[in-house]
């Protein structure tokens, strides 16, 4: 049990890192200053709905998806790992892009910026769904892969509490303490990317020594 808790825990870990709300807010509040309460309210649950129901999708098919087009676990945790490694260091110089020029003018003219680009790309990214198809990788059990999708739902949520608390947030610290809060978890990102690499190339490696001996 102690060792599911403690992937839970860094499965969610991984994913709030990866998704950085506190790097999302200046785009979030962009795009949301012309909606009441009431409706933040209910673009912010139906995106939390979407975006958990995209990446549980991906942490249960994901797997198997690339190995129906012949990619094989090593493979995808190095390149997944390499993936989220340059998402952090693009966090480390607080320059992400989140959503491009074109999609935030589009954006501005929805009624609903629920299911994009909130839910995606935001909230459910090709960071956070790498994250956790690699995280799904290490279940080894039905109840370890119920426990990543509990730490899905949890981190997301997590992820749009900070957002509801964006305009506070900001108020407070302001750009440069959101920029300093996003640095640092690009470092704990990092270090979850290495990881995952590490990971991948020690498979490698056993494989080949097998192979030669």
């Amino acid at each position: 049990m102690n060792s599911l808790i403690t992937d839970a825990v860094n499965s969610f870990i991984s994913i709030f890192v990866i998704v950085d709300p506190f790097a999302v807010i200046p785009v979030y509040l962009g795009l949301t200053d012309r909606f009441s309460d009431e409706s933040l309210k209910k673009i912010r649950r139906k995106a939390t709905i979407v975006a958990c129901i995209i990446l549980s999708l991906f942490a249960l098919t994901g797997i198997s998806l690339f190995s129906f087009f012949g990619t094989t676990l090593p493979a995808f945790q190095i390149a997944g790992g390499l993936l989220i490694f340059k998402v952090a260091l693009e966090q480390l110089g607080a320059n992400r892009t989140r959503v491009k020029d074109e999609e935030r003018d589009e954006s501005l003219n929805r009624d609903d910026i629920s299911i994009f680009p909130l839910a995606t790309p935001l909230l459910a990214g090709p960071g956070a769904i790498s994250t956790v198809v690699l995280q799904s990788s290490k279940a080894t059990s039905t109840q370890s892969l119920i426990m990543l999708l509990v730490a899905i739902v949890a981190a997301v949520a997590l992820c749009n509490l900070v957002l509801k608390l964006g305009p506070l947030l900001y108020k407070i610290i302001g750009k440069t303490g959101l920029n300093l809060l996003t640095r640092l978890m690009a470092l704990i990102l990092a270090a979850v990317a290495v990881q995952f690499i590490l990971n991948g190339l020690s498979t490698v490696v056993n494989e080949i020594s097998k192979n030669l001996g």
